[in-house]
């Protein structure tokens, strides 16, 4: 293949960067060979040291971590080093950098051998782990036992999966059974890598693809056992959304959601979408009690708008036909219910708890009447 280097190095326009040895590597070159458009730059420079690119007004980006921003695009540029696990966590490694460290040493670092290339400044491929090979089979295959030092690599193959589901990747046999030896030290991960690893799948083309792989690879187990059952296909577009979908083949309570929140320390706006979507799901229509105790659960009965981001996630919800009454039909009946207004309970002479009790009263007199003879409840 012929790379389009002049697109491939635009990033780093704007310094001298003449007689340097640069890369581009990783997802870059993997995408450039499966003739996508490269999203994520990333370049690595063999034989230089920190003062190299200080001294052309580059940043460092931490104290230790041999990564600088170019000046002008922001783009990173890492020097090529090893890396050894010293303890647990994703801190937990040692990092040498030096002028010595070759791009084949570097490369071997990295997870899988379709992210283990490189390509040069004259358009020459290097590929020192059969990454393009590999790529050709549609397979994940890891390149050498230091794969199993950061357990999110799981995760990050079942990623990969879904973001290059139009090309139906697979695991390697062997890559399969290490992840699955793997899986149980995802609970030594931060709750949050591993959700923005989630997040990540579920923004994908096809995250069904890769969350197939879920229970036979032991993550289920290993983080959430509630969610073992995943959608054939994924209807909707936004992470939130999918999530719901995904949350609810598998019918959590609302305990469970909280539980799961909790745990994985979701949103606030993430907890309400849920928490709404499984109170509609299967809402029996015809029970108008239970319909408005379940409108006051979801603060529909406050004097305050509804949240019209909530509304917003609801109605794309909609699309997956996993709800027993649409969420539309629910907009109009809340409608309804919240036309009533307290002015002629007032003049009345109600207050206090016999207020409260009319109210409710009149509510559902207004959502029973919805609900037998649609578009004839008072107020319209």
């Amino acid at each position: 293949m012929v790379f389009d280097v002049k697109s491939l190095f635009a990033p780093l326009q704007g310094v001298n960067l003449e007689g340097l040895e640069i890369y581009v590597v990783g997802g870059a070159v993997r995408d450039s060979l499966l003739e996508l458009t490269p999203k994520d730059m990333d370049f690595v420079a063999v034989g230089a040291t920190p003062n190299t690119f200080l001294e052309l007004g580059f940043q460092q980006v931490g104290q230790d971590f041999p990564v600088f921003l170019h000046p002008k695009s922001h783009v990173e540029i890492a020097l090529a080093r090893t890396e050894r696990k010293t303890h647990q966590g994703h801190t937990g490694f040692a990092v040498y950098a030096d002028p010595s460290v070759t791009l084949e040493t570097d490369l071997l670092r990295r997870d899988f051998t379709i992210n283990a290339m490189a390509v040069s400044r004259t358009g020459e491929l290097i590929d020192p782990y059969g990454g393009e090979n590999d790529l050709k089979a549609r397979q994940l295959r890891h390149i050498s036992d230091a794969f199993t030092e950061d357990p999110l690599r799981v995760l990050r193959g079942v990623r990969l999966l879904g973001q290059l589901g139009t090309f139906e990747f697979h695991i390697a046999p062997e890559t399969e059974s290490v992840m699955q030896a793997m899986s149980p030290f995802l609970r030594e991960l931060s709750v949050e890598r591993i959700i923005v690893e989630l997040d990540k799948t579920l923004a994908s083309t096809h995250p069904e693809l890769g969350l197939q792989h879920i229970n036979h690879l032991g993550i289920t187990e290993a983080l959430a056992p509630i969610l073992s059952i995943v959608p054939d296909q994924f209807i909707c577009q936004s992470i939130e959304a999918r999530l719901a979908e995904w949350m609810v083949l598998n019918r959590p309570t609302i305990e469970c959601i909280e539980r799961y929140g909790k745990e994985f320390r979701l949103t606030n706006k993430r907890i309400a979408f849920l928490k709404a979507i499984v109170r509609l799901k299967d809402l029996p229509f015809e029970d108008a009690r239970q319909c408005l105790d379940v409108f006051g659960q979801l603060g529909w009965l406050r004097g305050n708008p509804p949240d019209q981001d909530l509304d917003r996630l609801l109605i794309e919800f909609d699309q997956s036909n996993l709800i027993r009454v649409t969420i539309r039909r629910w907009f109009e009946i809340r409608e309804r219910v919240r036309q009533i207004s307290m002015d002629k309970l007032n003049e009345q002479g109600l207050s206090g708890k016999a207020l409260g009790d009319a109210i409710y009263t009149e509510r559902l007199h207004v959502l029973s009447t919805e609900i037998s003879a649609p578009g004839t409840a008072p107020g319209l």
